[in-house]
């Protein structure tokens, strides 16, 4: 063990050295580019930018350049291939592999097999032959301070290391921790659309992050990080996981959440109401009709309805008029409109071009018998010679138009005729019975939308409006979608979402226990397999805890039980036991104040106070920030700078600290017979790593 540890220390060492050769070289490189490029200084911008990025990665790298091996026999030709894994793969200038990446078809050996006969698929094909060391190090500061041989394919005792770290660190560490059935899923090819169900703690962001990161590296000659998107539940979710991604190699994907996205794809900017703050009624007992009515898919066939009458009657009776002369007949204008093929002309807008494109050839063929008649009336004796005149000038203008072409004349007509999303979308509420005969205040609801005053549920009906008005050309780009906590999505914005980025295919992320909205959201991922992806969809699911410890998931498992869903099955990791406690009010903040001192001098480097909702987070964060440096965290206010923050349950969904201290959980706040307050509860408990108190 010890000349093995020896050789190892002193292979780590030579890495290393091989790490620093190539930075070094790589700045000569990046000193001598004016000579490379002396005329095309866009060019030399252009590589010393991928240069520098290199070092970047390679000097974040150099203290931990690897965390695993694999020794593996090649059935084929009997070459063994040492492999020592690392987050970038790295090849020095005489063409020898330093570390490979974990992303590499080979490096799937590691998270999947056991010792003995394997096999991989590699782009030459099926790879078959004998694994004989696979190894795990713990490397720290360039140092390293230990290894073990693995001679299975899952040990959570080898876990526990890892999944003991603090919040700040899990995300960056999960690496190195993939276990089979997160990699499987990491792993699905680019065409594969899958829904995950995951339990609290499954690591399905850091599944889901992974997955884009190895797609990314594994079509880099065919797509840009560009054409990868992730959509995520807020901005304070999208700020936790921005920093995971260029760790992880995976600079420039696009990130949005959901009304971020909304806004960008309508070019609008709107004043829109989080679901949120729609959620904080409904749990405190308000019935929300209009918003489950308007995330349906019986309304989405309202808007079809809506929109196939309005292109019938599109083209009114008037005739096309150009200074009062007449260019086309109306029946022509509707005849040609109403013959363009919609299924290959799908938008308005491109069924619009369409006909512009015809009729202005049409114009064009007829220009000189227009211009005639134009003439003969001009001179015609019915009329003053002032009026003559006038005629004659105007004449000249469109025979100018003419001559270049009838396309302006045909634009300006068409864009008269068409309405905006907003206007349509107030047309089909006003024309609704099913929200008149609820007395729901449409004339209010109207004028909020003409003031751009939206909730969250107005995007997706809007978004769908715009894309049969306007098509999502600038969209097709997109070749993978990633859609996390999408449990609190519904049918139709699932749908809207595919048919916009109709080219991609979609990895969606959640777990049903945690769905907050329940007057809106899906009961079933069935809800979306056929309507959405018409069957072609994999279902798939991680089972297994790796956030929390047995104490703190058996408590949250106990409100599984009551909304009749799957127990998480935690992984061995033992902490303390959950503090439940009855803490009057004049004792309270001394009582969280010496829980948050305790955990700093602990080492705990996150720790949230969530309360049930935003009125309690103000009301405590005021007591409190008069003691402790303490963040608020609410949707106008997505950023931390300490490592105390106060946050409500439904806005800490998808995130994670080191110690939870939740409060309300009495029934004047939390009422346990609501599966709304379940949810949030089981939500709330499971962001805690290691410690969790329990307030009543």
């Amino acid at each position: 063990m010890e000349k093995e540890l020896e050789s190892e220390n002193k292979h780590l060492k030579y890495v290393q050295k091989e790490y620093s050769e190539i930075i070094g070289d790589t700045n000569l490189k990046i000193k001598n580019l004016p000579k490379f490029y002396p005329n095309n200084y866009d060019k030399m911008l252009e590589e010393k930018e991928r240069l520098t990025k290199k070092i970047e990665v390679l000097d974040s790298s150099k203290n931990k350049p690897y965390f695993a091996r694999i020794d593996f026999e090649n059935k084929k030709d009997s070459i063994k291939d040492i492999c020592y894994i690392g987050k970038i793969g790295v090849t020095n200038y005489d063409n020898e592999i330093i570390t490979v990446d974990w992303r590499a078809p080979i490096a799937t050996l590691y998270y999947d097999s056991n010792i003995g006969e394997t096999s991989y698929i590699a782009p030459e094909g099926k790879i078959e032959g004998k694994l004989t060391v696979k190894r795990q190090y713990e490397i720290e500061n360039g140092n390293l301070l230990n290894f073990i041989d693995v001679d299975t394919v899952s040990n959570d005792e080898l876990l526990k290391p890892f999944l003991g770290v603090s919040a700040d660190n899990r995300l960056k560490n999960i690496v190195s921790t993939i276990q089979s059935e997160q990699n499987q899923i990491i792993r699905k090819d680019l065409s594969c659309n899958s829904i995950t169900q995951g339990v609290a703690g499954s690591g399905k962001t850091s599944v889901a992050l992974h997955r884009t990161s190895y797609l990314v590296y594994n079509n880099r000659d065919i797509y840009s990080p560009d054409q990868y998107m992730v959509i995520g539940p807020n901005k304070f979710f999208s700020n936790y996981i921005s920093s995971v991604l260029p760790d992880l190699d995976a600079n420039g994907v696009i990130q949005y959440d959901f009304i971020d996205f909304a806004q960008t794809y309508l070019e609008e900017k709107m004043d829109v109401r989080n679901s949120l703050d729609i959620l904080s009624d409904v749990v405190n007992g308000k019935k929300d009709i209009f918003s489950y009515y308007i995330t349906s898919m019986e309304f989405r066939k309202e808007i079809d309805k809506y929109l196939e009458k309005y292109y019938e009657t599109l083209i009114p009776n008037e005739h096309l008029y150009f200074k009062n002369f007449k260019i086309l007949d109306a029946n022509i204008i509707r005849e040609t409109f109403l013959s363009i093929n919609d299924k290959v002309h799908k938008s308005l807008k491109s069924r619009v071009d369409k006909t512009i494109s015809i009729l202005s050839k049409k114009i064009d063929e007829r220009k000189n018998n227009i211009l005639e008649n134009i003439l003969s009336q001009a001179l015609s004796n019915d009329i003053t010679k002032d009026i003559q005149s006038q005629k004659v000038k105007d004449r000249e203008l469109l025979k100018k138009e003419l001559n270049v072409s009838g396309n302006n004349i045909l634009k300006s007509y068409f864009k008269s005729l068409i309405k905006t999303p907003f206007q349509i979308y107030i047309e089909i509420l006003a024309e609704n019975d099913k929200l008149r005969d609820n007395n729901f205040d449409l004339e209010q609801k109207q004028k909020q939308i003409k003031n751009k005053k939206m909730s969250v549920e107005d995007l997706t009906p809007l978004m769908y409006i715009q894309y049969n008005l306007f098509g999502s050309e600038e969209y097709s780009k997109y070749r993978h979608v990633v859609i996390d906590e999408a449990q609190d999505y519904n049918t139709f914005t699932f749908y809207v979402l595919k048919v916009i980025m109709y080219n991609s295919t979609f990895s969606i992320y959640g777990d049903l226990a945690q769905s907050l909205y329940s007057y809106k959201s899906i009961h079933s991922w069935e809800e979306i397999i056929v309507p959405v992806f018409d069957g072609n969809c994999e279902m798939l699911y991680l089972n297994k805890s790796y956030r929390t410890t047995i104490e703190i998931m058996n408590e949250a498992n106990k409100i599984n039980e009551l909304l009749g869903y799957s127990l998480a099955v935690p992984v061995i990791r033992h902490g303390k036991d959950v503090q439940h406690c009855n803490i009057h009010l004049d004792n309270l903040y001394n009582y969280i104040i010496n829980i948050v001192n305790t955990s700093l001098i602990n080492g705990h480097k996150s720790i949230a106070i969530i309360c049930k909702n935003q009125v309690s987070v103000d009301e405590v964060y005021d007591n409190l920030s008069k003691s402790i440096e303490i963040d608020k965290i609410n949707t106008n206010n997505v950023n931390t700078t300490n490592s105390v923050c106060c946050i409500s349950s439904y806005l800490s969904k998808g995130l994670e600290f080191d110690v939870v201290i939740l409060l309300d959980v009495g029934k004047s706040k939390f009422d346990k017979e609501k599966v709304e307050d379940l949810k949030l509860l089981y939500v709330s408990m499971t962001r805690a790593l290691h410690e969790l108190y329990i307030v009543e």
